[in-house]
């Protein structure tokens, strides 16, 4: 693909040992200065290697290697097996010669140096399947394996095991071709990666394909004191890998060299430990292996490697991550000029015009293809000067080339707004009468599936044709022909994704690529061209012309399926952030509104739109303080809503509230909630629709969890329970039959949604309470979800609701402010409050202190202060079957200043199973009393 092309060439006579030794020798030097590469997105190798005559090297200038070549392409790729050939053909050609082997292994060894500075396999690629650098390994392999060991550290940890699994496949492959040889079991060592490691033996899909390392070792001792001798001589010369919030623990790093050796017999299916790691970790340490168990090598391994060095200094961050770099492609960027430095302004020369073909229209225009980013007004002006104007010849002389997407419509249709001349206005006017409709269509089309008996019908409509006689029978076909397009988009109306909220279901048109923009635009922008144009000659541009009425019909469409997305994407369009359709300048934004106003958006649509926008963006730190001023004046605004004032201003805003209440339906589910908590730490008495966003909420997560009818059954006993009181044993895992409850998470899959656990906070106190103590008996993650944003925010309404905090300064306070994001004392200061704010609140709610503590220790961050109130009144549980064995040391080291702990407690650390517990324990407790 095109893309993909390579732009630098190193020449090579693929017959002469010389002339591969300096094309090597160039290889290196590119990688190393970055010339080999380019330097935008992620990294993408621009090499290939040609002969005197320029031509790429081709499979038979391998020549008595081609089968190599062959053999490497079919075993490292799984697409596009012969693009991009040349890397492997070089390799493969200098294998030719045995003088040049040092050569080869210096060059791969420079790839491999290059790979675990990146540590990224995004920064590998060739093209867009395939890595480069890895057949060159293959081969080498192959050919001695005892090079295996730099296969396995060419594959990084940051490795993408979802799209480049053909390398990793590899692995396997040498193992079935030479078994558990010691060069392999070195490999092994030198791998970074847990997960990489997995694939000497098993397949893409966990499935064994081959005898996995842990059988071997427990059969063949030498080869496991080997296997220890390389692990200790490997990480005292070369540390691992790690990425800069991974924790760098090496007691931990050593257990998962064990416990990725291979199936382990640890009382359950390795899935159901998967989202465990800790509890994965225990398990293994207290296993045997060649007789000893791994608890006690790991820490024989650990006590050698630290003799001579701190236990940090056997990890390592890659060196495009270190010291908070932001531009990891700077270093092989040319320096720019001294700030200070005086240069002379030459006049730019008049560009001459273009000449215009299908190459490039393709390359001019292909910022506005619907596949790229969002369009935004500022990039389609950096077109108009690219493109010069020329009373609008320019793109009078473009039109015949440019692609027939909804990018050229947008495009086109804000051409309109820029006083074009009447010979502008006529073509692009016949362009859009030739192609808009097929674009629009399209665009619908593509993603709705309807009855064939509506299928003509609907074409018709949304072409923009007058439907005949007999199918227009009824007075209001347009209303039909919307409601047809909402129940069938996306085949199934959007019911089978993740659904925004109540009314707006997740058209996969609306999220794709552009998500409509293009489509949103142009039919707006024709619109409101039209009233400019009106007074011109072109027809086809006047507001009863066929294009404008099209137009309209699509506008009418989406601003009835989905209106906030609408608003969204042309906000969007002028907005001053990357990921928040919020405009700073007042006046622009005021101007669009208006537009939109004109065009048939309600108050209620706007009023909507522009609370969940300010509520969003108030939190990003670089906006404008005013989004956040005015969230809070109206919050403010609509806390004071009183129901039962009948006065003319009192049922003005009743009335106000109940259609902004409408509109919030077609908004994020997360951010409505977030509103509502909002409202409720100001006025509690005022009344919200919750109990029907929870029940809908309650409902769509079970279903994500069970099938339909089961989900159904448990959502009804649920809500039994809930609002009676009454039933709670019998809803446990263990009563229902349902062990897969205890997996279940209570909160949804996707962004933007919410689920029965975010509603803790805003539910009636009997009714939260039963909730929690419902969560709190599905199993050890039963108070997963105090992880969720919505803790935070009921947190937060909290300290507004006791007047600690206003809401004018949610977004700018010192404590629980944006500051957050990038002051991490301020963020981790705010983890600890507001976890042990919700673990009291959850604790004085019943939840057993078993529970309690698992999360305080297992997933929160510092609540040392908890778990000593509990233990200070004897209320510490036995938790050997809830916490690991490091989780038991770490609640150890939080009680260290507790004088008194109930003789109980104490025994169950001083008879714990673990040596780690029983040491600390016994030190801690040998001096008291």
């Amino acid at each position: 693909m095109a893309q993909f092309d390579k732009h630098v060439s190193i020449v090579v006579s693929p017959h002469s040992s010389t002339s591969i030794a300096n094309a090597l020798a160039e290889y290196r030097q590119r990688i190393s200065d970055g010339s080999a590469f380019r330097l935008t997105m992620n990294l993408l190798l621009n090499v290939q290697f040609v002969k005197p005559d320029g031509s790429p090297l081709l499979l038979a200038d391998a020549a008595a290697n081609s089968a190599l070549v062959e053999q490497a392409l079919n075993a490292c790729r799984f697409d596009e097996q012969h693009a991009y050939i040349t890397e492997p053909v070089l390799f493969a050609a200098a294998l030719n010669f045995p003088e040049l082997l040092p050569e080869v292994v210096t060059t791969l060894e420079a790839l491999v140096a290059f790979a675990r500075s990146r540590n990224d396999s995004n920064d590998l690629w060739l093209d867009d399947y395939n890595a480069f650098a890895v057949e060159g390994l293959y081969m080498l392999v192959v050919t001695d394996s005892r090079y295996s060991w730099m296969l396995a550290q060419f594959l990084v940890p940051y490795w993408d095991t979802q799209t480049m699994t053909a390398p990793l496949c590899l692995l396997s492959g040498l193992v079935g071709k030479y078994g558990w040889t010691r060069d392999l079991i070195k490999a092994y060592v030198w791998c970074d990666s847990p997960e990489v490691r997995r694939y000497f033996y098993e397949d893409i899909n966990y499935d064994a394909v081959q005898t996995d390392l842990l059988s071997h070792l427990q059969s063949h001792h030498d080869d496991y004191l080997y296997f220890k001798d390389e692990l200790t001589l490997r990480l005292q010369s070369m540390p691992i890998l790690h990425m800069a919030d991974e924790a760098s623990s090496l007691t931990q790093m050593l257990v998962e060299y064990y416990s990725s050796m291979g199936a382990w017999p640890l009382g359950c299916e390795r899935w159901e430990l998967e989202d465990d790691a800790d509890e994965l970790s225990d398990r293994v340490k207290q296993q045997l292996i060649c007789g000893a168990k791994v608890e006690d090598e790991v820490s024989a391994i650990a006590a050698t490697l630290t003799e001579t060095r701190k236990a940090c200094e056997f990890f390592t961050l890659a060196e495009s991550q270190r010291d908070g770099v932001e531009d990891s492609y700077q270093a092989w960027k040319a320096p720019k000029e001294p700030e200070n430095s005086v240069s002379v302004a030459e006049p730019e020369p008049e560009a001459p015009a273009i000449e215009w073909d299908e190459a490039m229209g393709r390359k001019i225009f292909s910022c506005l293809h619907p596949r790229t980013d969002l369009i935004t007004q500022s990039r389609l002006e950096r077109l108009n000067d690219e493109l010069g104007n020329r009373d609008g010849q320019e793109i009078i002389e473009a039109l015949p080339f440019m692609p027939l997407h909804l990018g050229s419509s947008t495009y086109l249709a804000l051409r309109l707004h820029q006083e074009p001349s009447e010979d502008e206005l006529t073509a692009i006017g016949q362009w859009f009468e030739q192609h808009l409709s097929k674009l629009l269509s399209d665009f619908v089309l593509k993603f709705c599936s309807v009855a064939d008996e509506d299928s003509e019908a609907l074409r018709q409509w949304i072409c923009g044709l007058d439907l005949d006689a007999g199918q227009a029978v009824t007075a209001d076909i347009d209303a039909k022909m919307i409601e047809l397009v909402r129940s069938r988009s996306a085949k199934d109306g959007g019911k089978s994704g993740p659904r925004i909220s109540a009314k707006q279901a997740a058209y996969r048109n609306l999220f794709s690529y552009d998500a409509g923009q293009r489509c949103m635009l142009t039919i707006l922008l024709l619109q409101s061209a039209s009233r400019l144009t009106q007074c011109r000659t072109s027809e086809l541009l006047n507001s009863s012309g066929a294009v404008v009425q099209l137009a309209k019909r699509h506008w009418q469409l989406w601003l009835a399926i989905a209106p906030q997305r609408a608003i969204n994407r042309i906000i969007k369009f002028q907005a001053n952030y990357g990921l928040y359709a919020a405009i700073d300048d007042q006046d622009a934004e005021a101007s669009l509104f208006d537009l939109l106003q004109q065009f048939g958006v309600t108050d209620a649509m706007l009023e909507a739109f522009t609370l969940m926008t300010d509520q969003q963006v108030a939190d990003y730190r670089p906006a404008d303080a005013r989004f956040g001023q005015r969230y809070a004046a109206k919050v403010e605004q609509y806390a004071a809503v009183d129901s039962t004032d009948t006065s003319m201003i009192g049922r003005q805003q009743l009335k106000q509230f109940e259609a902004l209440l409408h509109e919030l339906e077609y908004c994020r589910e997360d951010q409505v909630l977030e509103f509502f908590q909002h409202l409720s730490a100001f006025n509690s008495e005022l009344e919200l629709p919750i109990m029907p966003m929870f029940e809908q909420a309650l409902l769509n997560t079970l279903k994500e969890g069970f099938d339909d009818d089961s989900a159904q059954s448990l959502y009804d006993n649920i809500m039994a329970y809930l609002i009676s009181g009454d039933g709670l044993d019998s809803l446990s895992p263990q009563a229902l039959n349902k062990p897969k409850l205890q997996g279940w998470n209570p909160y949804p899959m996707y962004r933007s949604k919410v689920g029965p656990a975010d509603f803790v906070w805003l539910l009636p106190p009997e009714m939260a309470q039963r909730l929690v103590l419902f969560l709190a008996q599905l199993g050890k993650r039963g108070l997963h979800w105090l992880g969720r944003a919505s803790m935070e925010e009921a947190y937060v309404a909290s300290r507004m609701q006791a007047g600690e905090i206003t809401m004018a300064e949610r977004w700018r306070h010192p404590e629980v402010g944006n500051e957050r994001h990038g002051d991490s004392d301020i963020r981790d200061a705010l983890d600890v409050a507001k976890q042990n704010w919700a673990l009291n609140w959850l604790d004085k709610a019943g939840v057993p202190e078993a529970a309690l503590v698992y999360f305080a220790v297992h997933e929160g961050y510092e609540q040392q202060q908890f778990v000593c109130r509990l233990a200070a009144e004897n209320r510490l549980p036995d938790l050997q079957d809830w916490l690991t064995a490091n989780e038991r040391v770490q609640l150890l080291e939080m009680l260290a200043d507790i004088e008194s702990l109930s003789e109980p407690s104490k025994q169950s650390f001083l008879q714990d199973c673990s040596s780690a517990v029983k040491q600390l324990a016994n030190k801690l407790f040998s001096h008291r009393s």
